[in-house]
């Protein structure tokens, strides 16, 4: 899943193009998850 930049919706999926489908903005921020991973060190 993608954020826009430029008018904060939410894109799903991208289908061949990197651009927003509803402003046409190429700048995309992908979302993490809100879990973080712990890893205990060695």
């Amino acid at each position: 899943m993608y954020k826009c930049i430029k008018c904060k919706k939410v894109i799903p999926k991208l289908e061949g193009t990197v651009r927003c489908p509803y402003c046409g903005a190429r700048v995309l921020a992908k979302i993490r998850p809100d879990m973080v991973k712990r890893v205990q060190a060695r």
